[in-house]
């Protein structure tokens, strides 16, 4: 049953962004990372019945919060699921050991904005006294392999970015990287393993339990070696012509005469320090007699949106909406005030009405827009991409996002109730400012196959074929 609702809502759409990083939000059901009701659950032993109970929660509760569960997973599989999993719990085991099995439900739910998350109790505890995860930031390519992003050094020891991971204590990395992709969220595979490289050493401590020493088969201009990390060693990021070129999150640059570049790494970023990053590039595009703009969004994985809607307002040419309607699944927790908003299990559906207006036109930009679009393009990504491409204001060009156009968002949180594992949900769907209510990915109105870079930056094939575009039209 749909539901009309008069409530005003929140302007703000402030989606949690999952990969890399959660949001911090208010609120029982809505805060992240609460402290353990009873601290003993570190040192305690969870019974067979408690943890059977607890997988069963787990599902319960996002077939409670979850707005459309049914469109991003078989239902029917995921009860087998959880069915397989009960089967695998035989014995007493810790939280740590626990979350080694249930865990794995969170890629069964194919949303990146629904998992379970780690233990990150024992983890922050590790930490404070001392221990040290997995050192180097990583990226994941196409084919599963396992890259070092940067250079970084240790005493005399230095390890070279783009340097390939072949093992870690003796497990093959494609192996790590398919099994730790069961713990995350995620509409596809690729989505997921790109989740595992940038939450990597919390993965390989919850997962595998790998902390403090690392055994790594690397190779590097075709020669293999061994590194072994241990705790005392103090591994820093250094310098270097690689790490140098991406180490900006988001620049501007012009490519040609009348073509500039806007780079954006992502939109998790406050957004006083996005506002001035963004009038600064609109100051200079406005003085350098820009005609055409690229904005590349193949690597970003979101944010929140108030960034997103800062953005758009310098590329519009008449007010607009980030999204066309919200619908919202009541449970308990998010129903309202002696059930305001309705009953628990009703889908509410509410009409957008919030609209954004354009900058000035002594400050807009008035030429043309090319937004670059890619898999991984994500969450508030999403949002941006449809923003622009459902109102007129771009030419989408790229790759088709394995998210999908209409993202979920607005996660409820709750516990397991005896292992107090904590569980993200979204009860959200947003719907883009066109309506289209299609199940797929944000499509481009042109795609280019990617090259075959082993890099995390995307290679300049996207970018070529779109200034290619460019002088098509600025021919004609």
């Amino acid at each position: 049953m749909l539901k009309k609702i008069l409530k005003p809502l929140n302007k703000s759409l402030m989606m949690a962004c999952v990969l890399p990083v959660l949001v911090a939000c208010q609120g029982s059901h809505l805060e992240i990372m609460p402290d353990l009701s009873d601290e003993t659950l570190l040192t305690e032993h969870l019974s067979v019945e408690q943890m059977h109970q607890d997988i069963d929660a787990l599902l319960k509760g996002a077939l409670e919060r979850h707005p459309n569960l049914d469109k991003y997973t078989q239902v029917s599989e995921l009860k087998s699921y959880t069915e397989t999993l009960k089967s695998q719990v035989t014995q007493p085991l810790m939280r740590t050991e626990f979350y080694k099995i249930v865990g794995q439900i969170s890629h069964k739910f194919n949303d990146g904005h629904a998992f379970l998350i780690w233990p990150y109790q024992e983890y922050n505890l590790l930490k404070e006294q001392g221990a040290k995860p997995f050192p180097f930031e990583v990226f994941i390519n196409t084919q599963q392999e396992l890259y070092i992003q940067n250079d970084y050094q240790s005493g005399s020891e230095r390890v070279v970015g783009q340097s390939k991971i072949l093992s870690i204590n003796g497990i093959s990395t494609k192996d790590l990287v398919l099994d730790m992709q069961k713990y995350t969220g995620g509409e596809s595979q690729f989505l997921r393993e790109k989740v595992v490289a940038a939450r990597f050493p919390v993965n390989l401590w919850a997962v595998y339990g790998f902390i403090n020493e690392f055994k790594l088969e690397i190779e590097s201009d075709g020669r293999t070696k061994t590194l072994e990390i241990t705790q005392a060693q103090d591994w820093q990021q250094t310098e270097s012509a690689i790490s140098g070129k991406t180490k900006k999150e988001h620049y501007f640059k012009e490519l040609e005469d009348g073509v500039a570049l806007l780079y954006l790494e992502h939109f998790d970023i406050k957004p006083s320090e996005f506002k001035n990053f963004v009038d600064e590039s609109f100051k200079k595009i406005n003085a350098s007699n820009i005609h055409s703009l690229i904005i590349d969004i193949r690597n970003n994985p979101g944010g929140n949106t108030d960034t997103v809607a800062y953005l758009s307002r310098y590329l519009a040419n008449k007010p607009f909406r980030l999204v066309s309607a919200l619908q919202e699944k009541l449970n308990k927790d998010n129903r309202g005030w002696f059930n305001y908003k309705g009953e628990e299990g009703e889908i509410v559906d509410t009409k957008w009405d919030e609209w954004e207006t354009p900058m000035s036109d002594d400050v807009r930009f008035t030429g043309n827009v090319y937004l670059l679009t890619g898999s991984i393009s994500y969450s508030a990504a999403i949002v941006f991409a449809t923003t622009l491409k459902d109102n007129g204001f771009a030419t989408l060009v790229g790759q088709p996002t394995q998210g999908f156009a209409n993202q979920s968002g607005q996660g409820n949180l709750f516990n397991l109730p005896h292992s107090e594992l904590r569980a993200y949900i979204t009860t959200r769907l947003l719907v883009r400012p066109s309506g289209e209510l299609t199940q797929q990915g944000v499509q481009p109105h042109y795609e280019i196959e990617p090259g075959n870079s082993i890099t995390q930056n995307m290679d300049d094939k996207t970018i070529a074929a779109t200034l290619e575009l460019i002088r098509q039209k600025t021919v004609k």
